[in-house]
């Protein structure tokens, strides 16, 4: 059994794309860590001195 030059190629393509689909994924996760872990100053920019 072989399968024909357009199969093979499908299949690379779709092999190809899941690994990219894959690393995006995990990539989204460590930000989405990162920017919960993000240092959170209490009351940073809530007063602005307009006098000064």
């Amino acid at each position: 059994m072989s399968l024909s030059a357009g199969s093979i190629n499908t299949g690379l393509e779709l092999a190809v794309l899941s690994k990219a689909l894959d690393a995006a994924e995990e990539t989204g996760e460590v930000l989405t860590e990162m920017m919960a872990q993000a240092a959170v100053i209490p009351g940073l920019g809530e007063y602005i001195d307009i006098r000064a």
